[in-house]
């Protein structure tokens, strides 16, 4: 197990990894605490321990919100059968990234990267390198076991493949999410929303698995004049919400 420490990154990610069913998780996390009404029992553990544990990485991970804006637009979008499960999956991961920061960071500096560079493959070295860097640099981060280490990078990739993002064994395939446009316009909502910032610099832009002309392209859209108004102002582009 990891030792408890004042820094700023905890093993949820390990937790998460565990979680055997998405997909069940999803509808858990909705009947439970959001707005729709269903067994609790969804989850099926050997023991009240391990649900128990289950539980808290979902409250701990996931359920952590900038205000009651952005609470009420996860609630909405997870409870909303018109996305796919697929689609939940992709709102469950723009989730994390707000929620957990370890898995935020791991996402953004390792993961992100390889897509943009071009890779259609990851591996959980790749992971681990990156967690043995930030325990080196950062003082009194990541004060964990190597093996805690070499645990939390194979469950990274575990939660990546149950989110839909990644397929294999050992060496993981990059997977591409359809951003559909119900998607797309659920994306802006949730950056500018947990941010504040109304550009393409805004910080979560680059879980858009989208570059940026590409971005530019959707937010003018026809179909999407109702959602916000897009200003440029030479290569400075805002978005405002309606």
């Amino acid at each position: 197990m990891a030792k408890k420490n004042n820094g700023k990154y905890d093993s949820g990610v390990n937790i998460m990894g565990s979680v055997p069913n998405y997909n069940v998780m999803l509808d858990y996390i909705s009947d439970t605490y959001g707005i729709t009404e269903g067994s609790t029992g969804a989850f099926e553990f050997r023991t009240e321990k391990s649900l128990k544990r289950f539980v808290s990485a979902i409250e701990s991970c996931i359920l952590k919100f900038r205000n009651d804006t952005h609470k009420k637009l996860f609630f909405d979008a997870i409870a909303d059968k018109t996305f796919s499960v697929q689609e939940r999956l992709v709102i469950l991961f723009w989730q994390l990234t707000y929620s957990n920061l370890l898995f935020s960071r791991i996402t953004a500096e390792v993961f992100m990267k390889a897509v943009y560079s071009g890779r259609v493959t990851i591996m959980a070295e790749e992971i681990t390198s990156f967690l043995r860097f930030i325990k080196e640099t950062e003082d009194g981060e990541l004060d964990w076991s190597e093996d805690t280490i070499k645990i939390s990078g194979s469950k990274y990739l575990t939660i990546m493949k149950k989110l839909g993002l990644a397929d294999g064994a050992i060496k993981k395939s990059i997977v591409h999410p359809v951003i559909t446009n119900n998607l797309f316009v659920y994306f802006i909502r949730f950056i500018q929303t947990v941010t504040g910032d109304k550009t393409l610099h805004n910080p979560f832009i680059i879980f858009s698995f989208s570059e940026e002309q590409n971005i530019i392209s959707r937010l003018k859209r026809i179909e999407n004049i109702p959602y916000w108004d897009v200003s440029q102002i030479g290569t400075e582009i805002t978005i405002d919400l309606k």
